[in-house]
């Protein structure tokens, strides 16, 4: 008991040292061409709300997360960059990003008399598959929607745009800015996306709006992929109505959930699943078999196939690659992206449901 007890402690502050420090950067956006400041670019954390606005001379500050962050840099007329870094070994240094420059002919859209019809039936898949589906078709508006290219091969449906697509989510009140470097839908529903996004909060009109904004983030928060990360590294899977067994084939003809969550073949010790870095302020995500989540918070909006008579919502979790070191940082952000594979109801989650990673329910 005195061992748990220890653990206990030390996770605690541990968690809340790393959520809550911070690490003043600084550095210059510059043209990787002739080397002259970008006055008034912009800098930021990556799926966060957190930047800034160079100054005239292209130079900026920034506080950002103490851990592994993902810093971008954009300015109109040029490519968005990022790179990953851990914010400790910013301190005392002077980052230089240098953007290039997008040809003139790749932002020159050709206007023809009519969009045709084949483009904006692809377009309507895209804004279904990148933002996701909603009661209001004006909740989601790209407002550079005419810049995108959308091309077919075989079965899937591949997306790219020039320059970041401008998103107004009037659903959550952020106005999202989100280069795309790959997006692709397969008609068998697998979708795979890779970005660099970034949010601003909008200004509510209305003190009414900015409560119904207020609520539709806690909604849209409530069982997803950052809720789950959040309390898995803050030991409050429980407490937050996750619960977490092995998707594993022994067994398989089990149709109850529940059955399988009292099967020592599926349980799993989640406290396992996750190791504080101390040292880069993250956490080591040891994930190397399938696993299922049941999130109590929320009930079914889709028939499962598995459980038939599961009313929660159910998400399973695949693993790219086994050997592939994945981690968390402390704002729930999973490292690399793509090392895990979410089907299901998280895996219905798209930008139009995403809030920033700094985001916290009040």
């Amino acid at each position: 008991m005195n061992k748990i007890f220890y653990q206990s402690v030390f996770l605690l502050l541990f968690i809340s040292f790393a959520s809550l420090s911070q690490v003043a950067i600084k550095g210059k956006v510059i043209d990787e061409e002739n080397n002259k400041p970008l006055p008034f670019s912009t800098v930021f954390v990556v799926g966060s709300s957190i930047g800034t606005i160079a100054n005239e001379n292209g130079e900026f500050s920034l506080n950002v997360p103490f851990g592994t962050i993902q810093i971008g840099a954009s300015f109109i007329g040029y490519s968005t960059i990022s790179s990953v870094f851990e914010s400790k070994q910013l301190i005392a240094k002077t980052l230089t990003f240098k953007l290039m420059p997008v040809s003139k002919e790749l932002l020159e859209v050709k206007i023809e008399g009519k969009v045709s019809r084949q483009w904006l039936r692809d377009y309507r898949v895209f804004k279904r598959e990148f933002l996701g589906e909603s009661e209001k078709d004006e909740d989601y508006e790209i407002e550079n929607r005419n810049k995108i290219r959308l091309f077919w091969e075989e079965n899937t449906l591949f997306a790219s745009c020039e320059e970041p697509l401008l998103i107004i989510n009037r659903k959550l009140g952020y106005k999202v800015f989100s280069t795309l470097k790959e997006f692709q839908y397969k008609t068998n529903g697998d979708v795979s996306y890779l970005g660099i996004t970034r949010f601003e909060v909008l200004k509510a009109p209305t003190e009414a709006e900015q409560n119904t904004w207020i609520k539709n983030r806690k909604e849209a928060y409530r069982g997803s992929p950052n809720h789950f990360f959040k309390s898995l590294i803050r030991h409050q899977l429980k407490e937050n109505k996750f619960l977490v067994i092995k998707d594993t084939l022994v067994n398989y003809n089990i149709n109850d959930f529940y059955q399988k969550l009292a099967n020592k073949a599926f349980q799993i010790n989640v406290d396992n699943m996750v190791e504080p870095d101390s040292v880069n302020h993250q956490y080591f995500l040891r994930l190397n078999t399938p696993i299922e989540i049941v999130y109590e918070g929320k009930n079914n909006q889709q028939a499962n196939h598995r459980y038939r008579y599961l009313r929660f919502e159910h998400t399973n979790i695949d693993i790219s690659n086994k050997n592939e070191v994945k981690y968390l940082t402390s704002q729930g952000e999973l490292y690399p992206p793509q090392s895990l594979k979410f089907s299901g109801s998280m895996g219905n989650y798209r930008i139009g449901t995403a809030l920033p990673s700094d985001y916290e329910p009040e």
